[in-house]
């Protein structure tokens, strides 16, 4: 039986080179990227696992984001609230102070007086702004909150509300951000700003005063209470920060075995395909008689 040989071997010829060059193609894209998948029909299971991790790092980003501009901003009510801690021991010093029946009326006013210049402190502590937003009006934070009103049995106004907003920090996770002023300066269990006014009024009329420093301390202590919803909230901050730093590393760890290349490996399977490309191309230019197959196909 007689072998038949294919007359026309140039299509065949041609499908074998294309292949080495799609080989040699491959690994050169592999060294250039540094990665086995550089299209979805590279892997299509590494490319849909790719993608599920990549959106997977783009949420804890966000959130990093959200957690980092929450710090930077609850750092600065804590920071103020804890000015205020100072001013309220300041006054309570003043009211212990202006207890003292030896003092004159005049002592008493003085010491009344700087219990003023506390109030003022105590109501620029309560308007803290950031980026122009104010930090203890609710959720009205373009509102400035207090405004002194000397007729007011407080000594100032409220106009924020009540309401404290919260912010997602991590999938199924939420923060409080803020204590409304009403909960921290005009709290019904101590009641700041209203006890500093019954104790400057106090020191004016020298009646109760004892009273009006025993008011002020109780209204310091839940002055207290309310402001460590803040030291909690950074806390809770940090540690979340610290986990979605933690399991960031581990996706790109997971993102690298998806798809990270094998240099070394990618680099032998380069010089390797660029031999049998050059193997190729010499073979088929002499079956062909071509003395350059390259010409030939340009």
């Amino acid at each position: 039986m007689t072998a038949r040989v294919n007359p026309n071997i140039v299509p065949d010829l041609l499908v074998g080179l294309n292949q080495v060059q799609l080989q040699l193609n491959e690994a050169d894209t592999q060294l250039a990227s540094g990665k086995t998948i550089n299209t979805p029909s590279d892997n299509p299971a590494g490319a849909a696992a790719l993608i599920l991790n990549s959106a997977e790092q783009s949420s804890n980003d966000t959130f990093q984001q959200n957690i980092s501009d929450l710090q930077s901003k609850m750092q600065i009510a804590d920071s103020a609230l804890n000015s205020a801690v100072n001013a309220i021991n300041q006054a309570i010093s003043l009211g212990t102070e202006g207890g003292n029946s030896d003092l004159s009326d005049q002592d008493r006013q003085a010491i009344a007086n700087q219990l003023s210049g506390i109030q003022q402190e105590l109501l620029g502590i309560a308007n803290t702004t950031v980026g122009g937003t104010y930090l203890f009006g609710g959720t009205l934070v373009e509102t400035q909150p207090f405004t002194l009103d000397p007729a007011s049995l407080n000594g100032v106004d409220y106009h924020g509300n009540n309401s404290a907003a919260s912010v997602e920090i991590a999938n199924g996770q939420s923060v409080s951000v803020n204590v409304p002023g009403s909960q921290l300066f005009l709290n019904p269990a101590g009641n700041l700003f209203g006890s500093v006014q019954q104790l400057i009024t106090a020191l004016q009329t020298n009646s109760g005063i004892g009273n009006a420093v025993t008011s002020l301390g109780q209204a310091s202590s839940e002055f207290d209470a309310q402001r460590l919803s803040y030291g909690s909230a950074l806390n809770q901050l940090q540690a979340t920060d610290s986990f979605l730093s933690s399991e960031n590393t581990q996706l790109v760890t997971q993102q690298s075995n998806i798809d990270a290349a094998d240099i070394a490996k990618v680099t032998t399977n380069f010089s390797q395909e660029e031999v049998a490309y050059q193997s190729v191309l010499s073979a088929e230019g002499k079956i062909l008689s071509l003395p350059n197959l390259l010409n030939y196909l340009s």
